[in-house]
């Protein structure tokens, strides 16, 4: 496997994932068909091509834990990735100021809300 994104997805699932490797299959007349394992939760994956699957997260009651990410060709056999995936809850926005601008751009747009992921928060820490 070469890459998977993103990497992180909300709580209540269905979140897809995208996954690049090399030499993906699709032959269930054979019982190759690919799957995905967040943490120990299994889902089949979409087979795009030999170097693309693509799997929907389940949903999951562990936000911010960091889970495992394995794929296997038949459900059973699971590959090792070194990729994580971890989960959080749906961000509620309460506000925001200014509600306009110029039309150049520009302007800076300040938040207020709850469960913001961590990447949305600015070196300050603001939203």
């Amino acid at each position: 496997m070469v890459s998977m994104h993103p990497h992180s997805g909300l709580t209540r699932g269905g979140t897809q994932v995208e996954v690049v490797g090399l030499d993906f299959r699709y032959r269930p007349e054979y019982g190759i068909v690919p799957h995905c394992k967040f943490g120990d939760k299994i889902v089949r994956a979409t087979f795009d091509s030999t170097v693309r699957i693509v799997c929907t997260t389940p949903p999951s009651d562990e936000p911010l834990e960091m889970l495992s990410f394995e794929v296997s060709l038949n459900g059973v056999d699971w590959t090792q990735t070194g990729f994580t995936f971890s989960y959080y809850h749906e961000p509620k926005l309460a506000s925001y100021f200014p509600n306009s601008g110029p039309i150049k751009g520009g302007t800076e747009i300040y938040f207020s809300g709850k469960d913001f992921p961590s990447m949305m928060h600015n070196r300050n820490g603001h939203v």
